[in-house]
């Protein structure tokens, strides 16, 4: 009779282990993350547009829009795509509110926006020369461009503001709220 109940003492641990991993292997419950995205109104990055369908949106829905003007090789450039703009907040603000065009200031394709064609006038790919629709909404600030720039423009196509450089995401957001009120 020992010799059974020693035996039941040290098996038992495999009986109770055994029961429990049926319970165990039952799928996790999963969470439709698209779903929660769609209800809450947000995405996961910027509904970024192309500068040359900005007048085939304005026709079907007017509102305002955002140019970031940016150029290759520029840190803070890069800075304010991967902190400033990966921001919930903003990103809610900017896919609500703008039609958002982020937009290679040098480069050389040709665009039509505003009802008119903006061009590189240097087409060589060694130089480094600004596009006309930078040249034409980026304000200098005391007499130099700076990298990257953003600028607003209200649905009749009337620049609002134009603000130069990195823009950290406190900063960014209150500019938005402004923005969005003028």
């Amino acid at each position: 009779m020992r010799t059974l109940v020693s035996l039941f003492l040290i098996l038992s641990p495999f009986f109770v282990s055994s029961c429990n991993e049926s319970e165990n292997t039952k799928p996790a419950k999963t969470v439709d993350l698209k779903y929660i995205i769609k209800e809450n109104n947000t995405s996961a990055d910027v509904n970024w547009v192309s500068a040359n369908e900005i007048d085939a949106l304005m026709a079907k829905d007017p509102k305002k829009m955002m140019f970031i003007f940016h150029r290759p090789g520029c840190p803070y450039c890069k800075k304010m795509k991967d902190e400033t703009l990966r921001d919930p907040r903003i990103i809610k603000l900017l896919n609500d509110n703008f039609y958002a065009v982020l937009f290679d200031g040098r480069g050389k394709d040709p665009v039509q926006i505003m009802g008119q064609t903006f061009v590189n006038q240097n087409l060589d790919p060694e130089v480094n020369s600004n596009h006309d629709l930078h040249k034409n909404l980026v304000d200098p600030y005391n007499g130099n461009i700076y990298w990257p720039s953003t600028v607003f423009v209200n649905e009749n196509y009337q620049k609002l503001r134009s603000y130069p450089g990195f823009q950290p995401t406190d900063q960014f957001l209150r500019t938005l709220q402004n923005m969005i009120k003028r």
